[in-house]
């Protein structure tokens, strides 16, 4: 019965249409890679699709928000975050009920959480410049990245473990020829990111000529500043505001270079890097960039800048913030990642590559739809949005946070023993070891014949050779 007054309707409705001259705008608004279909047919009730009823109810709420589709395709609409740039040992990425392990230049899209598994290690690349390295046993979830017309804004949570969160600032680098640190990852997957070999010609006879150091690292930093000058352009000094949940305080600021611990179950550690500790070109009119953080409690919305780029402690329920009483295993990490120009020259190429439209001056909201895939904030959303996730994941984490502490007193009244985990070696021992050991750009053939083979582009890009 519902069946043939809906298709008598239909019809009734297409004859008024035709005899009367007016135009259906069968156009969808869609974005890049998303189906013309707005259904999701496989999760799709038959019954409720042929619903009389169903169908009057959703008419009626169209014609009353004529953008409803916009809207629509907007909320099922997942934009790209980001790109893995490399993993050393195993990573996941976890995506809807199921996992894969992630490849240079893998997609990653919000919501997806990446995980290091064991003692592995992964860098990660964000469209606004962002890197982001995560140490053994870390877990974080990018939940969104929003372009603005003004600004942009990212919002993730710090699950658990070691994570280096360096928003791209605009500033030159220190020119040296100090050695470069995270040398875990050499050779790059992105080949054109690896350092160009200092090669030099030896005369015979002069041993003075082989104790002189290479200047690989200097080559490499001069080459990474001519990338920021020339992306410097490209961006347009367009700021990224980012907003980084763990689960017993919430950081936020614009372009925050910040070293994050989140123990799960226990107390968490963060860390502001400054521009000395990033060997970093000041000009008299820069300024460091603010953070923010926020405590939890139901009705604690004071946000409360951080000074200090001392490690910081924050107590398991969230409460209280001081200055680390023991810091000298937290500060292993900003040892290995005090110097990364290669790192940085591959988020330059990436963002050349993937990044021009997150900092065009002018949109149109359809053509970033249809071009890029993404949904165009106005100044005015962005800052509801801004204020809606600071207040849900206060009160989100405040949540768990209570029902945790309940759970852990029951088991302890049953005498049962409550898991606990520490910061420890497991977070930097293997990046530390490959330091130690790592010789810095010795040619494999420098005390042997040349063979043919090692002319080869294939072979150089095998070993990282350039």
């Amino acid at each position: 019965m519902y069946m043939k007054l809906l298709l008598a309707f239909m019809c009734m409705l297409m004859a008024t249409s035709l005899f009367s001259g007016e135009e259906f705008d069968i156009t969808p608004f869609e974005y890049k890679n998303q189906k013309k279909s707005a259904f999701n047919w496989e999760e799709l009730s038959p019954s409720e699709f042929l619903s009389f009823k169903q169908w009057w109810i959703d008419t009626e709420v169209k014609e009353m928000t004529p953008d409803w589709e916009d809207s629509f395709r907007a909320r099922k609409n997942r934009e790209i975050v980001g790109r893995f740039l490399q993993c050393v040992g195993t990573c996941h990425i976890e995506r809807g009920e199921g996992f894969f392990n992630p490849k240079f230049r893998s997609n990653i899209y919000e919501s997806d959480e990446i995980q290091t598994i064991g003692e592995s290690y992964a860098w990660v690349f964000l469209m606004d410049g962002t890197m982001v390295r995560l140490s053994p046993q870390s877990s974080v979830t990018v939940n969104e990245l929003n372009i603005g017309t003004t600004e942009n804004f990212i919002n993730a949570r710090i699950n658990a473990g070691n994570v280096l969160w360096m928003s791209r600032l605009e500033n030159y680098h220190q020119e040296n020829n100090n050695r470069e640190t995270d040398v875990l990852f050499f050779p790059l997957e992105l080949y054109e990111a690896n350092p160009a070999q200092d090669k030099k010609s030896y005369k015979e006879g002069d041993l003075l000529q082989l104790a002189e150091a290479k200047e690989t690292t200097l080559n490499q930093t001069k080459r990474l500043n001519q990338l920021i000058e020339q992306n410097d352009y490209m961006s347009n000094e367009k700021k990224t505001f980012s907003i980084l949940v763990l689960p017993n305080i919430t950081l936020m600021g614009y372009s925050p270079v910040v070293e994050l611990i989140s123990i799960i179950g226990g107390k968490s550690y963060f860390k502001k890097r400054n521009f000395e500790e990033q060997e970093l070109v000041v000009e008299a009119e820069d300024k460091e960039s603010e953070l923010h953080f926020q405590l939890r409690g139901y009705d604690n919305k004071e946000l409360v800048n951080i000074d200090s780029t001392d490690w910081m402690e924050v107590d398991e329920k969230g409460k209280n913030v001081l200055k680390a009483t023991d810091s000298s295993l937290l500060t292993m990490g900003g040892f290995i990642t005090k110097r990364i120009p290669s790192i940085l020259v591959a988020r330059e190429l990436l963002m050349q590559r993937y990044s021009p439209f997150v900092f065009q001056e002018e949109y149109e909201r359809k053509s970033l739809a249809k071009k890029e895939g993404y949904r165009l904030w106005e100044k005015s959303e962005m800052d509801l949005r801004l204020e809606f996730v600071k207040e849900y994941f206060r009160r989100v984490e405040t949540t768990n946070l209570l029902s945790t502490a309940h759970f852990t007193e029951k088991m302890r009244a049953r005498g049962e023993q409550v898991p606990s985990t520490e910061y420890s070696t497991i977070y930097f021992k293997k990046a530390l070891e490959e330091l130690r050991k790592f010789d810095p750009y010795t040619e494999i053939m420098d005390m042997k014949e040349p063979l043919n083979s090692t002319s080869k582009i294939l072979w150089k890009r095998k070993h990282g050779i350039r």
